[in-house]
This record gives C-alpha cells, structure tokens and sequence, in this order.
C-alpha cells in the first residue's frame, strides 16, 4: 500500500477553489455552494449512493457535549419544529442539524423556560467527502479553521495507513491502493474530534 498525490480532474476544480480562498474573492458561503454542487454531481455520476437524504438528524447537546435530545428533521427548512424546549433546564445547549455533507449548528440558552438562540455563534461545518475509483481513495474537504484531518484506512479491518494533513483549509488527497488487494475497506477521517467513516468494496 501506499499513497501520493495524483492530477484527476475533480481537483482540477479544487485547485481553483484553493485559489478562490487564498485570494478571498468570494464568500465562504458562495465557495460552499460550488464545491458541494460539484461534488454531489460527481458522486452521483460514478454511481454511488444518493448522499443527500431527506431527513437529516437534529441533536441537541448540553455544556459537556452529551447528546440529551435527537430526532429526524425537515432537510427543507431551517426552522426548528416540534421540539418541546419545556422539559429542558437553564443552561447552554447546541443543536445540530446532521446532513449528508454538512453539520449546522446553531447555539442556544434557556432561561426561566424562554429558548434564546446566539445568531452571532452559529456555524457550519462540513464533513470529508470520500469517493472510491478503481484502486484510489479521493478526499475531499471545506476546513476554514485549518484544523488538522487525521486519516485512517482500513482492509479487511486491519490499518494499512495512517495520516495527518495540517494547515489546510481546502483539502484534496489522493491514496492509491494495491490493484491486487480486493476486498472491504474502512476510512475514517477525524477532524476536531468528530469521527467521519465511510466504508466500500473494491
């Protein structure tokens, strides 16, 4: 096994969306509407599952990140519904809305049962998109905090590779695997302490 850097033509577009950050000629929120589109599209064109599902999960954790609260939500709308903030004590609280490329989170505070949510604290974080092609493994993902992504890449469970990318805030890795090692594989990508896994069959 081992890995390198290859020219395909999804990171041809990468590489230009790298240059849109440096440059800083367009907003985070434009950038992140290019490269998901491009990346659905190419997921969709090499038949893979339909990664857009419908019902993202919304959690809501408390000040030590236990989940306390979860259920699925409405992919169409921003809006919070059916959730009963009554039972919930005076505290802070985030919730997350969980999707297929992105998690919305969007902080809030109960007091005296009234919910306050904090606008100026909301974010996105969007997670790794990870595509098989023949014998390679593409990573791609949007990390403007630059945090490091740590890779792990499993065969028939056992780790065959371990990496750090740090400092990026645009990332595209290619690895390339052994033709002859058919079989099932598991990467796992952590960033920030959130664990990413995809699993596939070459």
């Amino acid at each position: 096994m081992f890995f390198k850097w290859e020219n395909h033509h999804i990171f041809a577009v990468l590489l230009l969306l790298k240059y849109i950050i440096m440059k800083k000629v367009i907003t985070k929120n434009i950038l992140a509407v290019l490269l998901f589109g491009m990346l659905t599209s190419s997921v969709v064109g090499n038949n893979f599952e339909n990664m857009n599902r419908e019902i993202p999960l919304i959690f809501i954790k408390n000040n030590t990140g236990k989940i306390i609260y979860e259920k699925p939500g409405n992919i169409y709308s921003n809006k919070i519904e059916d959730i009963d903030f009554s039972h919930f004590k005076n505290g802070y609280y985030t919730l997350e809305i969980n999707k297929d490329f992105q998690i919305e989170i969007k902080p809030f505070t109960i007091i005296s049962g009234e919910v306050i949510f904090h606008k100026t604290g909301e974010k996105t974080i969007f997670k790794p998109v990870i595509r098989a092609k023949k014998n390679k493994i593409l990573i791609s993902k949007l990390n403007f905090e630059a945090f490091t992504m740590k890779v792990d890449i499993y065969y028939e469970d056992e780790l065959i590779l371990s990496d750090n990318i740090k400092g990026e805030k645009l990332i595209e890795k290619t690895y390339s695997l052994q033709k002859e090692k058919k079989g099932n594989y598991k990467v796992i990508t952590t960033v920030n302490d959130r664990r990413y896994t995809k699993e596939f069959s070459l």
